[in-house]
């Protein structure tokens, strides 16, 4: 598993703080990842926060039926645990750690069931390769400071290691 730690500077040195914990799906099929895609060109892996009284596995199933419409068959590893911190919303600090997961999915696609925010920023599961999806979030990091997108690049930098041969 790669560990990867994001700190932002200039955070106050006490402050409130809001802790979340987000499940994120890592699927390969015939060399392409499946990843979402924004009305902004960027590409993030399909995932999100932990409910209360989930499991990190439930929300990771929840949310790749919901943003994908595919239902996960199985749940492997955790490749990659990203640590977060950095100015928050709703309080100083947000603190959140994203677990990776390596998953299987059923081949029978359903609606998607997206938030509010999805729908607007235009949120749909695609294929595309590693090479791909890195290109483009790149492109868009270039000269900016975009927290969450920093993360899913350090993340797919890391895919170059995983054999996904056996899964």
């Amino acid at each position: 598993m790669v560990e990867i730690c994001l700190q932002a500077e200039g955070l106050p040195e006490k402050g409130s703080v809001f802790r979340r914990r987000a499940a994120r799906g890592i699927v390969v099929k015939e060399g392409e990842l499946l990843l979402i895609h924004t009305g902004a060109g960027d590409y993030k892996f399909p995932g999100g926060g932990v409910e209360s009284g989930e499991t990190l596995e439930q929300a990771l199933a929840r949310e790749m039926l919901e943003e994908t419409g595919y239902p996960v068959l199985e749940t492997g590893e955790i490749l990659a645990l990203a640590h977060e911190r950095r100015a928050g919303r709703t309080a100083d600090i947000l603190e959140m750690d994203s677990y990776y997961f390596l998953c299987r999915l059923g081949q029978e696609q359903v609606p998607l069931h997206l938030d509010e925010y999805e729908e607007a920023e235009h949120f749909r599961p695609v294929w595309v390769s590693l090479e791909e999806a890195l290109a483009a979030n790149r492109a868009l990091l270039e000269g900016k400071s975009i927290p969450w997108l920093d993360r899913e690049v350090r993340v797919m930098d890391a895919l170059w290691e995983v054999d996904f041969s056996y899964f």
